[in-house]
Order: structure tokens, then sequence, then C-alpha cells
């Protein structure tokens, strides 16, 4: 009779056991596709990786060039967008420090340093570097870039350092100094 009942308890135990076995979650059918290396379509190609201190983008070549000549063309394509990122980021931050700080009178002067920084962030690629690559079944080559924060942050500091001292900047300075403060809370929001 005991052993009855032991077995009876192990088929129930095992029965459960099978039960709340985890289900399988159905994959992607995007991870399926199968590039012209015979690579699987990476993750970063569904979703840009977000981070807090670098700034993912992907850059794209065009069909019908030689693979270095893609190479450089995903590379320029992302270029531009982390371009455009710094500059709605300094952009942003310096019109919410404005209108945040109150600051009547002076904002064309600020506005000459939002100019400046923009100027010298997107001509500034220092840290700008290829992380990932994939080719697409029909050929096209597509990058994964990466831009450290933290390059942005040194290009705002630095510009607030060469900004001309006289008696109009010597005020913007101070605001500036401000306003790069005030970036480095911003740059959370802008992933």
């Amino acid at each position: 009779m005991k052993k009855w009942l032991l077995i009876l308890l192990a088929l129930a135990a095992l029965a459960v056991g099978c039960k709340s076995a985890p289900e399988e979650k159905p994959e992607d059918p995007r991870s399926k596709i199968i590039g012209a290396e015979g690579v699987s379509r990476p993750d970063w190609m569904n979703k840009t990786p977000k981070s807090d201190d670098i700034y993912y983008v992907i850059g794209d070549g065009r069909p019908g060039m030689s693979s270095t000549a893609q190479q450089g063309t995903a590379r320029s394509d992302a270029q531009a967008k982390v371009a455009q990122w710094k500059a709605a980021v300094v952009a942003d931050t310096v019109k919410n420090y404005m209108e945040e700080s109150g600051t009547p009178g002076s904002t064309q002067i600020l506005m000459n340093f939002q100019q400046a920084t923009i100027t010298r962030s997107t001509a500034n690629v220092a840290g700008f570097d290829e992380v990932e690559h994939w080719i697409d079944q029909e050929g096209v080559y597509h990058g994964l870039f990466m831009y450290p924060k933290a390059s942005l942050e040194n290009d705002f500091k630095n510009s607030v350092s060469e900004f001309q001292r006289n008696q109009a900047a010597a005020f913007a300075e101070f605001k500036a100094q401000e306003a790069y403060k005030y970036l480095e809370a911003q740059l959370d929001t802008h992933e």
C-alpha cells in the first residue's frame, strides 16, 4: 500500500513539474532573416541599443556600391545622425535653460553661445566608432556606431572655456557654466 502511495505521489509530482515548465517565447521573425554573409539579422537592427553613457546610431550604405564605399556611406550617415542629435541636445538645453532661468536681455548672447557649441560639437567626432556591422540579403551594409555622451559634454565645456571674454560674454560665460550643469541632466532625456 505504501509503495502504491509513493508511486502515485511521484507521478503527481512529475505531472505538476511538467505543467509548470516555462513556455517558450515565440521567436521574432525578423531575427530569422539571413544576410548576405550567412549571418542572422542582429538584434540591434530591430531595436537600437540604449545606454546612459553611449549614444548608438545605425548608419546604412547604399545598394549598388562597393562594400568599401557602402561602409563609408554608412559611417557618413551615422555621423550625420549623431550631428543632428548633438544639435538637438544643445539647442534644447540652451532653450530650456533660458526658459527656466529667466534670462531676459541676454538671449542673443546665449544663442550665439549655442550656435558656437553646435558648430564645435558637430565637427568633433572624438570617440565616434563602429561597433558592429551586418550586410543584408540585398548586400546593403548596415553599421552600428557609438558616440560617447561625455564627448558632447567636453565639447560643451570647451565652448564655455573658449567663449570670448568681454563684458557681455563674461555674463554669458557664467550662464553657460550653469547651462552645462543643466546639459548633464538633459542628456538622460535625449536617447
